[in-house]
């Protein structure tokens, strides 16, 4: 059983309670000896959902994390500053080249 948080239904914040199923291999050679379901809508290891994750990285990108804390506390998604940090600097961002030539 696993416990997700999804987007908020008017302003309350929402569980999932996701009954998952586990697979164990009991080839000795086997590298991986779980197995369980995987979801699109759900990263592996991840306790949000994939449309919380990219709702939360806009907050947290438009404002600072501080302040974003108690915009997400208010919208029924309450995470901490700290996590909203995590989620800025595991953002990989693009590679932007500069127009203007330094030669």
């Amino acid at each position: 059983m696993r416990v997700i948080d999804d987007l908020p239904i008017q302003g309350k914040s929402v569980q999932l309670y996701l009954k998952t199923h586990k697979w164990f291999c009991t080839n000795s050679f086997c590298e991986a000896k779980v197995f369980t379901e995987r979801f699109e809508w759900l990263l592996p290891h991840r306790q949000r959902t994939v449309r919380l994750d990219a709702a939360l990285r806009v907050i947290a990108f438009s404002t600072n994390c501080i302040e974003a804390a108690h915009v997400t506390r208010m919208l029924g998604m309450p995470v901490s500053h700290d996590t909203l940090l995590r989620l800025i600097h595991t953002t990989e961002m693009p590679t932007v080249h500069s127009p203007f030539c330094r030669h």
